[in-house]
């Protein structure tokens, strides 16, 4: 996995998407974008660390990871912003969490697709006692940090609970508009940074920002460290992506822990869990897997891209992974590029806003690696095309409109650059 970034054409995609992370690089950890997104998101770690392994770039790839589970709570939470410089580039910054944690951070986790990473830096580099070294030197943080998810967040049907839109990582989504929609908004005022560089047409409303910052409130004056957010915050969802990305980090951190002689048992004990609670979450009339209310009692829509990362998981039976791909094909029905990240026909689709109907290059990959797991070649193929002729055409854009395909929100965004090299791309190519 990867070749010397000198030995790179200067004008080739992949020295324009390493250059990205160049810029976006502080030292130990990697920006998603430059003045959006200033400091260390969790999930962003993962693809950033992959793309720099591709470019050969192993040190920066094992300090990426090291550099965010130093940031672990006691508890084996790893927060889903660490804000490692002082500013007030982005809002909520520290001084509304007030965590009192060193370094400051926020209070929530976000899903943990950096362990999955780690599983992938340790089978790839090519230094066989660094990848023992580095994996068995954060090891135990990131089985603590899967083991907290595991105890804390288990839902009714056994599925994993995310406390607040931004743990899901899909922050907008339509599926979540009901629950939020209960919440009571904060009257503190909103000193958004992200609507002065982003069209505001483009991000999450000032209403959904009310309520995002209402359950920061209640958390944070809860008592941030206890063990039951769930039934302590306003808002509590059973996810499917959440839960699919925690279940097949502890498969992948299951199938390497024989070689630093770890036990795989606890570990594929959780992946196994996740399986059997997301399955649950079926709704066999949509054909597609659904998140759930948990305050509300009841399975919520439209219908998100995130209930196609069953087949990520591995969760899905072969019958419901037919029915997922019909349902992907028609998506694709009326959208010029996939994978749009709401139901394309649901009244709440908006393709220009964040995670309303946008394209990502993430959801892409984790989709492709999905239908590739479930004999779907063909179509992993073509949509791997189909996001490197975006990334071609529009850059390295946070998003991308599905009908027109133009690149929207942030700019010289990084997972689209890193995962341009650990996955777009055919000379580094994993």
């Amino acid at each position: 996995m990867g070749v010397p970034a000198e030995k790179l054409d200067d004008d080739s995609l992949e020295q324009r998407a390493l250059a990205v992370l160049e810029a976006n690089h502080r030292g130990a950890y990697t920006v998603p974008a430059a003045g959006l997104y200033p400091y260390q998101w969790c999930w962003d770690t993962g693809p950033i660390a992959l793309g720099w392994a591709a470019a050969g770039q192993w040190d920066h790839a094992w300090d990426e990871l090291d550099g965010l589970l130093s940031a672990q709570w006691p508890s084996g939470l790893v927060p889903h912003i660490v804000f490692w410089a002082d500013g007030d580039g982005y809002f909520p910054g520290p001084d509304v969490w007030r965590t009192g944690r060193t370094p400051d951070a926020t209070g929530i986790t976000q899903p943990p697709l950096p362990a999955s990473a780690a599983a992938r830096l340790f089978h790839d580099d090519p230094d066989r006692d660094r990848a023992r070294r580095r994996l068995a030197g954060f090891w135990p943080e990131l089985v603590a940090w899967l083991a907290w998810i595991d105890r804390t967040r288990t839902g009714p049907h056994g599925a994993y609970i995310v406390v607040h839109p931004w743990e899901s990582g899909m922050d907008n989504a339509p599926c979540y508009d009901a629950p939020l929609a209960a919440v009571p908004p904060s009257s503190t005022d909103l000193r958004r940074r992200d609507i002065a560089q982003v069209a505001k047409r483009q991000r999450p409303t000032d209403r959904e920002y009310r309520r995002y910052l209402a359950i920061v409130e209640q958390l944070r004056d809860r008592g941030w460290g206890t063990e039951h957010q769930p039934e302590d915050s306003p808002f509590a969802v059973e996810d499917v992506a959440f839960t699919a990305i925690a279940g097949r980090a502890a498969a992948d951190l299951a199938e390497a822990a024989p070689a630093i002689g770890a036990d795989p048992l606890p570990l594929e004990r959780i992946a196994d869990r996740a399986r059997v609670g997301i399955g649950r979450l079926w709704d066999d009339d949509a054909g597609w897997f659904r998140p759930f209310d948990v305050h509300a009692g009841q399975s919520l829509g439209p219908l998100t891209v995130g209930g196609l990362l069953a087949l990520w998981a591995g969760a899905a039976t072969s019958a419901q992974a037919r029915r997922l791909v019909e349902r992907l094909d028609g998506w694709h029905e009326h959208t010029e590029f996939a994978v749009p990240t709401c139901d394309p026909e649901a009244p709440e689709f908006d393709r220009r806003r964040y995670w309303r109907g946008p394209v990502w290059v993430l959801v892409n990959w984790l989709v492709a690696d999905g239908l590739m797991a479930v004999g779907e070649p063909g179509r992993a193929d073509d949509l791997r095309a189909m996001t490197r002729d975006r990334v071609e055409a529009q850059g390295f854009r946070e998003y991308y409109d599905p009908v027109t395909g133009q690149g929207i929100g942030g700019d010289g965004f990084s997972w689209s650059a890193a995962l341009t090299l650990a996955w777009l791309t055919d000379t580094l190519a994993p």
